[in-house]
């Protein structure tokens, strides 16, 4: 699987454009303000990226399954488990993420 870098050059390219834009207190700020938002953006996908990875494994994993099944209970079965289960995961990830851009927002 591949994985993103946690840093990139974008701070550093706030960092050093933001004194030529503006100046003083508010550049700080807006600067602080973006490099958060694009943060907080990177830590999410980064996280959705991992979501998506995780529940297709798990799907193929029932898929398997459910090929293998000899009748039509068992297929039932697994599918009443897939459900509950990606339910659940989905249910974990809207709280991942609703913590990130929580805890984002309240940095500014």
């Amino acid at each position: 699987m591949a994985t993103m870098s946690k840093s990139s050059g974008t701070t550093d390219t706030l960092r050093s454009g933001a004194g030529f834009a503006l100046s003083g207190d508010s550049s700080r700020a807006l600067a602080n303000a973006t490099e958060t938002w694009l943060t907080a953006a990177t830590e999410g996908q980064r996280e959705m990226m991992s979501f998506v990875s995780m529940r297709l494994e798990k799907d193929a994993e029932t898929t398997r399954a459910m090929v293998g099944c000899k009748n039509l209970a068992d297929v039932t079965t697994i599918q009443s488990r897939w459900i509950e289960e990606t339910l659940r995961d989905y249910n974990s990830e809207m709280a991942k993420l609703m913590t990130i851009y929580t805890r984002a927002s309240d940095r500014n």
